[in-house]
């Protein structure tokens, strides 16, 4: 998998001083008066990676674990953090050198730390089967090593093996923790409703039975019950939160809104801004439709209003797309071509909502007149959705029975 950052210069790791080499040297010195500093010890090489790593310095932590090669052996705390910097750069390149120094050193079957650092690399950096060479080979396998190995998989979308590979789990003898349960949740739902449905009751069943009540285990029960169709049960769910996050509050009322339940995202959302949570831009995106088709104006103008009171989230994509769409089904099009042009950063699914808008409105020469400024102007490839948006004007406007029509549209020539 291509690195996502610069990536470094050819990782080269010299052989650790060999401690039994002696040196002679013909010419006597003389003892120098000055205090000699000691070397860096192993502990402190390590201290200096983790330091490193947690400010994000990956470059830097790679360095000095080059340079920590030169002067000690690392051991089996120093690989962990050195594979983590390699993760955080996306550079499985670097990985893999490392992963053949602690190879050389026996580390990779020896110390179960340094495996489950190396399955979560590969799985982060995006090769599955190396990953699962790592797994096979944990003569003791822990809990992360399980769970580092479901994620992968869930990661690569294999979510029969991720199944196959908790039900091995369980037989082996070793309980899931809340983090097995949150990529089991979501291997559950994308299976398919019938299985799907069956083994995530059984999932929540077990997250009942051993109390885990934690927020990120029951905001992945409710996603899956939302893509599972069963938006009562992600409800119910949601109302056995000690303390709901700002993930808790979307999860639902995107569940709501994408299952055409807009009055009851509409009341979430509310309910949510009375207890004080700020919306972000996801919450904006999936409350937007639901005032678009319930046709509430005032409330979708408030939204605009807070938008644009919030540095940044103009620019998200979805919620520019989000109040075109709003405006333009509530027959404010103007308003909704003004909010289209205060956006410089346009994507795709923007156009999209423009030229939707214009085209359930009756402004059909518009569309088309916009389609040929996007083909032109943005340099953006129609997709299915700008076809269908378009196809309509093209069969409603005039120009299209009138010779000039190339003219005028020359995109269509």
């Amino acid at each position: 998998m291509a690195s996502l950052t610069p990536s470094l210069p050819p990782l080269s790791l010299p052989s650790p001083p060999n401690k039994h080499t002696t040196t002679t040297n013909t010419v006597p010195t003389k003892p120098s008066s000055r205090p000699t500093s000691k070397p860096p010890s192993t502990a402190s090489w390590i201290e200096t990676l983790r330091s490193q790593i947690r400010s994000s310095h990956f470059h830097q932590a790679i360095s000095t674990f080059v340079q920590m090669t030169a002067n000690v052996q690392p051991d089996n705390f120093a690989y962990p953090a050195a594979l983590k910097a390699a993760t955080g750069l996306h550079d499985m390149d670097t990985g893999k050198q490392i992963h053949a120094g602690a190879v050389k050193l026996g580390f990779d079957s020896s110390s179960v730390t340094v495996a489950n650092t190396l399955l979560n690399m590969y799985g982060k950096c995006g090769d599955i089967r190396d990953a699962a060479k790592v797994f096979d080979r944990i003569p003791q396998r822990d809990q992360v090593s399980w769970n580092s190995m479901i994620s992968a998989l869930c990661q690569f979308e294999e979510w029969e093996l991720a199944l196959d590979l908790f039900r091995q789990m369980g037989a082996e003898g070793q309980e899931p923790s809340s983090f097995t349960l949150v990529s089991v949740a979501l291997a559950c739902s994308n299976v398919g409703k019938r299985n799907g449905l069956r083994l995530g009751k059984q999932v929540h069943g077990y997250s009942l039975r051993v109390g885990d009540r934690k927020t990120f285990t029951n905001n992945a029960l409710m996603a899956m019950y939302a893509k599972l169709g069963r938006i009562d049960d992600s409800k119910a769910v949601f109302g056995l939160f000690d303390e709901c996050d700002m993930v808790s509050w979307n999860t639902m009322i995107s569940s709501f809104s994408q299952n055409d339940r807009f009055f009851e995202a509409v009341t979430f959302f509310k309910l949510m801004v009375s207890e004080g949570i700020k919306p972000d831009g996801v919450t904006i995106s999936s409350v937007l439709p639901a005032c678009s088709h319930l046709e509430l104006l005032d409330i979708g103008r408030e939204i605009h209003a807070y938008v644009l009171r919030n540095d940044g989230l103009i620019a998200n994509s979805y919620v520019g797309s989000a109040l075109v769409d709003m405006y333009c089904n509530c027959r404010q099009v103007e308003s909704g071509r003004r909010v289209f042009d205060g956006i410089l950063d346009r994507k795709l699914a923007l156009w999209n909502a423009m030229l939707a808008g214009y085209t359930q409105n009756g402004f059909y020469e518009n569309a088309l007149r916009l389609f040929t400024e996007m083909v032109d102007a943005s340099g953006l490839f129609p997709n299915p959705t700008t076809i269908s948006s378009v196809l309509p004007a093209c069969v409603h406007c005039i120009a299209f029975s009138d010779k000039q029509a190339k003219l005028k549209f020359p995109c269509f020539s």
